[in-house]
């Protein structure tokens, strides 16, 4: 991405010294020419690179996606592409109305005045009046630039700025840390960090990843599993944001993490990722945690994601296939194929192995919304017999893992085997506090060892266990990633939130520690 900001930035300059020229007229005939030459140049190197697809350089022209639902970006593209274009065509028109051949040999010794014969203009025959086609597309380019100057400095301004700096931009301020109580037993606190953003690359037209390189010397980063996320600390002028984003590729020694980020309408902290952070910049992260991990990488899966969901499904395939011995079904829905995130990698991967991967790729544009019976129906026939029982791995929106979930039930697949991993809020209502009228008596069981303490009314164990020095493992504090979930042994506990216990292992006991107060004056609790 920074080649490409580097290549956009020279780019622009260019176009605008070539419209600077432009307006003088005749007086700056030979620096219009020449500038002409350079974005023609420029443009054909572009045009090269396209079918390369080069890392960190987005696709040359608009998705059709953006057309038929235009947005804010959708905008910005259109408008780079159309001036682009006009730019193109007036370069073209206007080269074809001038001796080449003796501008060159104006400028560059040995050249001589007839290098391209009489003939050089003749492309330009079936037209009536080249000259003012030429002036129509010029003028109407530099309109486009105008109202692309405009598109800038109200919506991408900050963008900008950090690119005609040519400095990575300072990160908003953020709250200050938590400061941790001294450690009474063996748990030990996990503090944010800051990560650098090694590189941008775009998947759909409204997704990217984005690689992170983690603080060197710290071993907590390269061993985290398969399908394990981060929480980060978005910065944002209304204060800083905690949000979960699921690594897209597993931990390794020496290779930067990847998380991958779709834009989602109304939310602030993924469209401040996609529209502010960019390579050289850092963001605060927590190393990666989450229980929705595979036992091993030689057992059978199944995988059934939808949309950006496909993002922790995708780090535990890859794992699988290029680490383990085992084999993969995957069911992947999408809007349509240019909305399919991670398409191209998936395909070579289906290519690599072909005896190890089954994929069914379901369009809901052509196709409808699929619903248990359907992916049940899928599921059996991209399996067939020889798949007995194989733990099962559910990424997506919340009526998608319902009716994920359910066909998996149709199919007999116990429910300890399905898992699902939910980041966005849940459609239940958030389960109300109960007060117990005093303090209650808290008795934890963390890392092995028993601690006693006392919790206010209204007050969540996560809190009360901190303010007594412990520091249970945790990440989000919003009741969004599990980290911090613990189990009830004794006595009973209510949730001011629960969006990823499912009904199941509430019956068991399970609480989040950062959600739960105590309904009773004695309450006993293991991690």
């Amino acid at each position: 991405m920074a080649a490409f900001n580097r290549f956009r930035l020279f780019h622009w300059l260019l176009a605008g010294s070539f419209v600077a020229v432009y307006l003088t007229g005749d007086d700056a005939e030979l620096a219009h020419i020449w500038l002409g030459y350079g974005l023609l140049l420029l443009l054909l190197i572009r045009l090269l690179l396209a079918p390369f697809k080069p890392r960190g350089f987005p696709r040359l022209a608009p998705a059709l996606r953006a057309w038929r639902r235009p947005d804010r970006a959708a905008a910005g593209r259109w408008l780079t592409f159309a001036a682009l274009s006009c730019f193109a065509v007036a370069s073209l028109i206007g080269l074809g109305m001038v001796d080449n051949g003796e501008v060159l040999a104006r400028a560059i010794p040995g050249v001589q005045p007839d290098l391209f014969g009489a003939a050089s203009g003749d492309f330009l025959a079936g037209l009536d009046d080249p000259e003012e086609v030429h002036e129509f597309f010029a003028n109407l380019a530099m309109g486009l630039v105008g109202l692309h100057i405009g598109f800038v400095l109200l919506f991408r301004w900050q963008m900008a700025w950090s690119m005609l700096r040519g400095l990575p931009k300072r990160p908003a301020p953020a709250v200050p840390p938590r400061k941790a109580a001294p450690a009474t037993g063996e748990a030990t606190a996990t503090a944010f960090q800051h990560l650098t953003v090694s590189g941008r690359h775009a998947e759909t037209a409204d997704a990217c990843s984005f690689e992170l390189i983690p603080p060197a010397g710290d071993a907590t980063w390269s061993t985290g599993k398969p399908g394990q996320f981060l929480a980060l600390r978005v910065p944002h002028e209304s204060g800083p944001m905690l949000r979960c984003y699921s690594l897209s590729r597993a931990p390794s020694a020496g290779q930067p993490l990847r998380i991958t980020v779709k834009r989602v309408e109304g939310g602030l902290a993924s469209n401040w990722l996609l529209d502010h952070l960019q390579p050289g910049d850092s963001i605060e992260a927590m190393p990666p945690v989450g229980s929705f991990t595979p036992a091993s990488l030689d057992a059978d899966l199944l995988l059934i994601g939808a949309g950006s969901g496909i993002t922790p499904l995708f780090a535990i395939l890859q794992s699988v296939l290029e680490r383990g011995r085992g084999r993969i079904c995957l069911f992947y829905t999408n809007r349509d194929q240019s909305s399919a995130i991670f398409a191209d990698e998936l395909n070579a991967l289906r290519q690599r192995y072909p005896q190890r991967l089954r994929m069914v790729n379901w369009l809901t544009s052509t196709e409808g919304l699929p619903d248990a019976a359907v992916i049940a129906s899928a599921i059996r026939d991209m399996s067939g017999d020889d798949w007995q029982h194989p733990d099962c791995f559910i990424c997506g929106p919340e009526a998608f893992m319902t009716s994920a979930r359910d066909a998996l039930l149709r199919l007999t697949i116990p429910k300890e085997r399905i898992h699902l991993e939910r980041f966005a809020p849940g459609v239940g209502a958030p389960v109300r506090s109960v007060a117990t009228g005093g303090d209650s008596r808290l008795d934890v069981r963390l890392q092995g060892r028993h601690y006693e303490l006392e919790v206010s009314p209204g007050q969540v164990l996560m809190d009360a266990m901190e303010q007594a020095g412990l520091q249970p493992p945790n990440a989000c504090r919003a009741g969004l990633c599990g980290a911090c979930r613990c189990k009830v042994v004794a006595g009973r506990a209510s949730m001011r939130s629960n969006q990823i216990l499912d009904e199941d292992e509430v019956r068991r006991g399970w609480v989040l520690a950062c959600q739960a107060e105590p309904a009773s004056r004695e309450l006993q609790v293991e991690f």
